[in-house]
């Protein structure tokens, strides 16, 4: 992911979707003949594969959903509602889905379903004109009458928040290392202009204003590294013994994210008017940049989840 993201972020953010967010989840709740339609359809690189959590009105607050799965006698599902900025919607051939199957029951009534996108009853939105991120394609989707078949629940009916949290922790190891890997590139493009670029008859490498930037660069681009590689090893650890690695994923993601929009922006500052023109791609490594501070958990967010889960307090 790292490689991928120094490279273009937008295409990382289609791979950490498709690793992350949608076969993960269905390599650990869902059942032997999900993984070899669905898994199996994406990691061959056949399909697309995408996640549906957020909709127009419920973001970092999940449970606040309004799609709603309602059950038939037959054991299927009716569902109706609509979700919002669904990464790889517009081309997505299967979505993992999570939808409201008991509304009494708040968290503990959302379920996780398989959606086939070719299937009656699902609609694709226009495509966002997003800030960055470009060549990753984001709509809205929405249900009306959509039915899906009981064997297309992922674990079991009520235990779709759980599945939902416990992918996010894993994607957002994908995003660390998707901003660390974007502030790479911004970081070695501007340790290559600096002994390039003259001013006053120097490089202007030699200035302390810029060597302290370069300073503060390294240093924040080495810690954000290091934390996703010890939240990779703690996933890792967990696969194998148990337990979580929510904290360690939350703190990877927040050094990433804040180092990434930290190391983009002053890079391009670095370049100065040329930095701010697209005939170089420090413009693009500042727009995209700054979606990791937002999506699979803002940084807001990954600071409660940090705080809590230091202190135990709610």
């Amino acid at each position: 992911m790292i490689e991928i993201a120094e490279a273009d972020c937008a295409h990382s953010t289609i791979v950490s979707v498709n690793n992350s967010l949608f076969c993960n989840g269905i390599l650990k709740f869902g059942t032997e003949a999900q993984k070899q339609k669905y898994v199996r359809a994406i990691a061959e690189g056949k399909e697309i594969g995408a996640f549906a959590l957020t909709e127009p009105q419920s973001g970092s607050d999940a449970t606040a959903m309004r799609c709603k799965a309602a059950r038939q006698a037959d054991g299927s599902y009716v569902i109706n509602g609509k979700k919002s900025w669904i990464t790889s919607g517009p081309v997505a051939k299967y979505i993992i889905l999570f939808a409201i199957t008991d509304p009494a029951k708040g968290a503990k009534g959302i379920t996780a379903f398989m959606v086939d996108t070719t299937k009656p009853g699902f609609h694709r939105g226009k495509t966002e004109p997003k800030l960055g991120i470009r060549a990753s394609a984001t709509c809205e989707i929405e249900f009306q009458d959509y039915v899906a078949t009981a064997d297309e629940v992922v674990g079991q009916e009520g235990e779709g928040f759980k599945i939902a949290m416990g992918v996010l922790d894993a994607g957002r190891i994908g995003i660390a290392s998707q901003a660390v890997g974007l502030a790479k590139a911004a970081y070695k493009a501007a340790v290559a202009y600096v002994k390039e670029r003259k001013s006053f008859g120097q490089p202007i490498g030699s200035f302390q204003m810029i060597q302290a930037k370069i300073a503060d660069m390294k240093c924040r681009l080495d810690a954000a590294e290091i934390l996703t590689l010890r939240a990779a090893w703690a996933k890792a650890q967990a696969d194998l013994n148990g337990g979580r690695f929510s904290t360690e994923a939350s703190v990877a993601k927040l050094t990433a994210s804040e180092a990434a929009m930290y190391i983009t922006h002053q890079a391009l500052q670095i370049h100065g008017g040329m930095g701010y023109s697209k005939e170089m791609p420090l413009e693009r490594y500042f727009r995209d940049a700054k979606i990791t501070e937002i999506y699979e958990g803002t940084s807001e967010i990954q600071r409660l989840v940090i705080a809590r889960n230091e202190t135990g307090l709610r």
